[in-house]
């Protein structure tokens, strides 16, 4: 992985991606500590309450700081509401990423994973994958609009730089 800077904020048409903040907590522990989204999450507790998200905030920031992972608040630009999260660890360039109810299905997503996608591999990863549970065809379909494809048939999803720079080649 390249040594260059990890970005600040990343634009979508909708949405403003930027590092957690202690600020948001109150604003994000709702969304994600709802259980029909914590229940798709591997690595968040349920029930998640303030001091969760306080501890959060500061895993991330540290992460960043040792550039183990990127971890993003997605903001919507009209307001600065909280819609989801999404992140990736740099070590082995997993993804991953939630919104909160209020705001599934409407694309955000997408826009969130078509964002990171390309600031990750300009940070030298050169894969990226997903793993869903089984039953989350919302996050597969994400997953597949972005680009990723199925490993096997099991619940992983691998979208390499090569592959990426293709469709973006081809689609633009």
């Amino acid at each position: 992985m390249t040594g260059a800077p990890l970005p600040d904020r990343l634009d979508t048409a909708r949405l403003t991606l930027r590092p957690f903040r202690m600020e948001d907590v109150e604003r994000f522990v709702p969304l994600i500590g709802e259980w029909e989204v914590a229940r798709w999450l591997a690595r968040v507790p349920h029930p998640y309450g303030l001091e969760d998200g306080r501890v959060w905030v500061a895993l991330a920031a540290r992460n960043r700081a040792e550039r183990a992972s990127l971890d993003l608040l997605a903001v919507r630009k009209d307001d600065a509401q909280p819609v989801g999260g999404i992140g990736v660890i740099l070590a082995d360039g997993e993804v991953g990423y939630w919104l909160g109810r209020p705001h599934q299905g409407i694309g955000y997503g997408t826009e969130m994973l078509r964002a990171i996608v390309p600031a990750a591999f300009a940070l030298g990863l050169p894969r990226l994958w997903a793993r869903t549970a089984p039953d989350n065809r919302r996050s597969r379909r994400v997953l597949e609009t972005v680009g990723f494809l199925p490993l096997d048939a099991s619940d992983h999803y691998e979208l390499t730089a090569g592959r990426w720079r293709f469709l973006t080649q081809e689609t633009a």
